[in-house]
């Protein structure tokens, strides 16, 4: 048997993470049960105690492995590929982002309703903000924006209108994606001071989006 050492319990922890990520993504976190996540991890109930707390804690942990895997991804090269919202636009039904972003509200459902919420869940946020933080970096090194807000008033910003965004075309299906997506658009690139000249695409949303907000 192995020696239970400070890297082995890390490790079987990340395997138990990762295990319960697909289980979380597939199910949803309603539909999850500890039995489900001990069957795909190859794991007894008592083991996983051993290592997580409470089912919340396999939760986090698993979350946070996500995140860390959406932060290795490589930086939007253009502007227009940060201000997409390719999840949301061309999210199919069943579709593993539609599957990822259900378990992002059900999860913070339920946060909603505990007087203190899993330890360590505010550094998966933190990892999302910085992931648009650091792509903000990107383009004020490159000469593309400004940063009149500031980068942690700006990253803060961006954070909120990418999720509000995301809520609103999942929620009201009804409603124009193309009017979601240009004023996303606009009011990241107004907050962002951007200065780059628009292509024809940029300024036929950005015109269509400004005509809405003055209307």
């Amino acid at each position: 048997m192995p020696k239970r050492d400070e890297n082995y319990m890390r490790n079987q922890r990340d395997a138990i993470a990762s295990a319960a990520l697909e289980v979380l993504i597939e199910k949803g976190y309603h539909e999850t049960t500890l039995r489900d996540i001990c069957r795909a991890a190859g794991v007894s109930n008592g083991a996983l105690y051993s290592y997580f707390p409470t089912r919340e804690a396999v939760v986090v942990a698993a979350c946070a492995i996500d995140h860390a895997k959406q932060a290795k991804a490589d930086l939007p090269g253009s502007w227009e590929a940060y201000a997409n919202l390719p999840e949301a636009q061309h999210r199919a039904v069943g579709a593993y982002g539609s599957k990822r972003f259900r378990l992002s509200l059900q999860f913070v459902a339920a946060i909603s309703q505990m007087e203190d919420p899993p330890e360590g869940l505010p550094l998966i946020f933190e990892v999302y903000r910085d992931n648009i933080r650091r792509a903000l970096l990107s383009f004020h090194a490159r000469g593309l924006i400004t940063l009149p807000l500031g980068i942690e008033t700006t990253a803060d910003l961006h954070c909120q209108l990418f999720v509000g965004a995301e809520y609103q075309l999942t929620a009201n299906r009804e409603y124009s994606s193309e009017r979601v997506c240009a004023a996303l658009k606009v009011g990241l690139a107004l907050s962002a001071g951007m200065i780059e000249e628009p292509n024809a695409e940029w300024s036929r949303s950005e015109g269509e989006a400004r005509q809405t907000v003055g209307s």
